[in-house]
């Protein structure tokens, strides 16, 4: 049984609220892999790099509007995050408010829905700015969740929480790997709007459902909540946060270069369709890369969960050096999908290793705003390399941009290294204030 240092730290501080956890444990885990599950396949129907693209394209030809899908989910999913965090604040429960944010997102998907049902009815510019509005409420949803729902995780599993992430990600990639194949089967049996409006639909359906798994989750009243603040004063706090806790801070220094060597991922498909590959091949290493995620993302979870998120971190700057070395190489179809196994693998550190070093890092009181504090950290790193690797793409070619991506990598390992392994550095300190670091 692996425990975690959080939970290390938690059961010294409320033993009684972590024994009563620990009960509902199996069936939260149940509740939450059927919720997960649910909501892969429905959300795959909603993807916003395949099917909202061509939902937009085929209303309009301005390629600006395709751009700014994109550009909506980062910025409505990374910056309401500390918003979460802070709405979270102070209460003793997680699941009311992560369950009002999950009616609040379904809502949103039928919104887009509807929409997309009205076509025909109103002009093209009209669908497009409803659309807009629609999509830009279920981005800033997508956002709130994710510190609420990483904190009730956090809470939720006081053994083996590594356990939880391993089936998440193979059910998740998996469902939404064959969920993408349905939509695609959709689209191409109905002419447009029909085989996307049955996506919508679809998609709305199946994650309404889902909110009766979340409905049906268990939690104790937590007995040592932190102190409730305005939300400046939960914003003015996150450089002391970072400041006074030295091993999360090493770890946002090393995952911001690891978000930053990212730049070239983007760029290896349309490097290698000028060399070797056809167009054809794109599908299947995206194939590659969502498989690969699922399962690395499986395996490296159960590694996590034995011998520390650090350990993870550090093998997702390897898989992005493996897999910008291999984009430098180039050559062949079969060296292109090596690089994509090792890409997959490392978009899976992202979404396991994140949240649990964050986890074992904080306070349990502050789980929630350090789970914030990282996601909206990271994301200018996430958004603006590949922004910026676009823009020296016409001066530099492809290839330096890889080596420069690889170099990043490493030192991302490098700096990767100095942080402490928490697990091996846990603080219990009094009754009210558990897991606090000097």
């Amino acid at each position: 049984m692996a425990i975690s240092a959080d939970v290390a730290r938690l059961a010294a501080a409320a033993p009684e609220y972590t024994r009563l956890m620990g009960q509902h444990q199996r069936r939260n885990f149940v509740f939450l892999i059927l919720d997960g599950a649910t909501f892969s396949f429905a959300i795959s129907l909603l993807s916003e790099t395949t099917i909202l693209p061509a939902f937009v394209k085929a209303l309009s030809d301005n390629s600006f509007l395709i751009g700014l899908l994109a550009a909506v989910f980062a910025i409505g999913h990374y910056l309401p995050q500390l918003v979460g965090a802070h709405l979270v604040r102070g209460r003793t429960r997680r699941k009311p408010l992560m369950l009002a944010i999950v009616v609040s997102e379904r809502v949103g998907i039928l919104a887009i829905a509807i929409t997309a049902q009205l076509i025909g009815d109103l002009d093209d510019g009209t669908i497009l700015v409803l659309f807009f509005v629609a999509f830009c409420g279920y981005a800033i949803t997508t956002g709130l969740i994710g510190p609420v729902y990483g904190d009730f995780i956090a809470k939720a599993f006081t053994r083996n929480r590594g356990w939880y992430y391993a089936a998440t990600q193979l059910m998740g990639g998996v469902l939404g790997f064959s969920s993408a194949l349905f939509a695609e089967h959709l689209i191409k049996t109905y002419e447009f709007p029909v085989g996307i409006q049955l996506c919508f639909w679809l998609c709305f359906a199946l994650s309404f459902l889902s909110i009766f798994f979340v409905a049906g989750l268990k939690e104790e009243h937590y007995p040592h909540p932190d102190k409730r603040t305005s939300l400046w004063a939960t914003l003015a706090e996150i450089p002391s946060l970072v400041a006074s806790n030295r091993s999360y801070a090493r770890f946002i220094v090393a995952r911001s270069v690891l978000a930053l060597s990212t730049l070239g991922v983007g760029f290896v498909v349309v490097d290698g369709l000028g060399s070797v590959l056809r167009v054809s091949d794109a599908a299947l290493l995206a194939a590659v890369f969502i498989l690969s995620q699922a399962l690395l993302g499986f395996l490296l979870s159960l590694l996590g969960n034995y011998l520390g998120w650090k350990l993870i971190v550090m093998l997702g700057g390897a898989l992005i050096a493996v897999g910008m070395a291999a984009a430098v190489v180039g050559g062949s179809l079969p060296v292109y999908i090596a690089a994509f196994v090792a890409l997959g693998g490392a978009n899976a550190v992202t979404i396991i290793a994140d949240p649990n070093m964050s986890i074992e890092l904080a306070p349990a009181a502050k789980t929630s705003l350090y789970l914030g504090t990282t996601s909206t950290v990271l994301a200018p790193f996430f958004i603006l390399g590949p922004l910026i690797a676009g823009a020296l793409a016409d001066v530099v070619s492809y290839r330096a941009l890889f080596v420069v991506a690889g170099v990043l990598a490493i030192v991302g390992i490098v700096l990767a290294v100095r942080i402490r392994e928490p697990r091996k550095d846990v603080l219990v300190e009094t009754v009210g204030q558990p897991g606090l670091q000097p």
